[in-house]
């Protein structure tokens, strides 16, 4: 019988793309998955060290991991990605885990499980080594949509932020590689692909840059619709802007992370742009993608924040009007520049500015979703509705919407939204069939029609 392992998957999108990466690895070597952490004899996580509540909440299912061992139930535990980089050798000495593997060594991993069940103690492999896994295609449970990682590592240096510290320096993948894994996905059924990377709009590989990547994505006749995810303000560019609103198949939809809306602390955090630039920049989306969707990351309380710095926040939310924001109160990782930096926000100030921040932006969210009902939309159907009655789809600009009518996965439809049930638009088909099987239609932009 082969040995068969558990993998709990912690963190963000780019932390899901590598579990399937190691699912490869794995069952190539002749492991076996299972969802039974009672029935596995290996027990391992995926982990993220972004803040450290995510490490702390990996640490007690760590704990809960070894207390497994010690009954019996299984017999290898491995911490994998993110937090095995950060903590390295305490993951060990203090934690008890049997196997730390970094983000760049995921291949050593079948042979660390053979070495741990002969009982020849921990393995510990976290140097980097500028691996892409270009050979490698993710185990995937394929759906209608699929994430691809074009790029690793992060070179920005952002003074609060551990993933240059835990993914390594920023490398672009291979042109090759991605598209023999969009090919993949495509002759599997996916019908949208989102392209993943700390800041895509920096890839360049050997001469190939970003936007002549999305070219050759958007080429591939199965793919219907192409996202990316995250783009740093710094790289957002006219081109690329540009390159956006001429492919059809590139949604608009763009996230875009301010963090800051004062420059003093956009210039703390190492950010490399103002305030000032940031609107230019939304400006320059919203000329040629006049239907965009804009999201956010958000920190407040960076230390030093003053109240005014904190209001000229709220200032660039209610200015901007993002459909959604991500926002956290900061959370000091050891070995950035930014856990140095004195005095902190008392946290229930800091607590009371988060407060306040997602209220504001709860509002703004509220009424620009309110602001669709009576519009009509394009969907790709990605699944049913939770409660079971429709189908629940996506927008160009990335809303889900609910469809009050069964319809099969992946088909393209035009709705109608009605209502707004919670925060969630409620849509009905429309019946025109020149929609049906377009790409994206809802993305005509005036600017380029004008030949401008």
């Amino acid at each position: 019988m082969s040995v068969r392992y558990y993998l709990q998957v912690y963190g963000c999108q780019m932390n899901l793309y590598e579990a399937d990466l190691v699912r490869a690895m794995l069952n190539q070597a002749g492991y076996e998955e299972t969802d039974n952490e009672f029935d596995s004899e290996v027990l391992l996580m995926m982990t993220c060290s972004v803040r450290a509540h995510a490490e702390n909440r990996a640490l007690g299912r760590l704990a809960q991991f070894v207390g497994l061992k010690k009954k019996g139930q299984a017999q290898v535990v491995g911490v994998l990605g993110c937090m095995a980089q950060n903590l390295k050798e305490k993951l060990v000495e203090k934690h008890q885990a049997d196997i730390v593997v970094g983000p760049d060594r995921y291949q050593l991993l079948p042979e660390f499980i053979v070495s741990c069940l002969r009982g020849d103690g921990p393995k510990i492999a976290v140097d980097f080594s500028n691996e892409c896994y270009e050979n490698i295609l993710p185990e995937k449970k394929v759906g209608v949509t699929a994430f691809v990682t074009i790029m690793r590592g992060c070179s920005n240096f952002c003074s609060y932020c551990i993933v240059p510290y835990v993914k390594g320096p920023e490398r672009s993948r291979p042109v090759e590689s991605i598209l023999k894994e969009v090919h993949h996905l495509a002759k599997m059924g996916v019908k949208e692909i989102t392209l993943l990377g700390q800041n895509v709009l920096a890839y360049n590989h050997r001469g190939v840059d970003f936007c002549a990547l999305l070219e050759k994505v958007c080429a591939f006749s199965e793919i219907r619709r192409v996202r990316f995810l995250t783009s740093h303000p710094r790289d957002l560019d006219e081109r690329l802007v540009r390159t956006m609103a001429s492919l059809p198949k590139v949604c608009p939809q763009l996230h875009l992370p301010l963090q800051s809306g004062a420059n003093r602390i956009l210039n703390l955090m190492n950010r490399g742009y103002t305030v000032e630039e940031y609107l230019s920049k939304v400006a320059l989306v919203r000329k040629y993608l006049p239907e965009v969707s804009l999201t956010t990351d958000i920190i407040v309380a960076f230390p030093t924040e003053t109240e005014e710095e904190f209001e000229a926040t709220l200032t660039c939310l209610e200015g901007v009007r993002f459909d959604y924001a991500y926002m956290f109160r900061f959370s000091p990782r050891p070995g950035t520049r930014a856990a140095e930096i004195k005095p902190l926000v008392p946290l229930p100030v800091a607590s009371e500015r988060l407060s306040r921040l997602i209220a504001t932006q709860n509002r703004i969210t509220k009424e620009l979703s309110s602001a669709m009902v009576g519009r009509e939309y394009e969907l790709l159907i990605e699944g049913k509705s939770p409660k079971g009655n429709g189908a629940l789809g996506r927008t160009p600009q990335g809303k889900v919407v609910i469809v009050d009518q069964e319809v099969n996965n992946g088909n393209l439809i035009r709705v109608k939204i009605t209502a707004i049930s919670g925060w969630t638009p409620v849509g009905i088909p429309v019946d025109n069939p020149a929609f049906v099987g377009a790409a994206c239609s809802l993305k005509i932009n005036p600017v380029l029609q004008r030949g401008g």
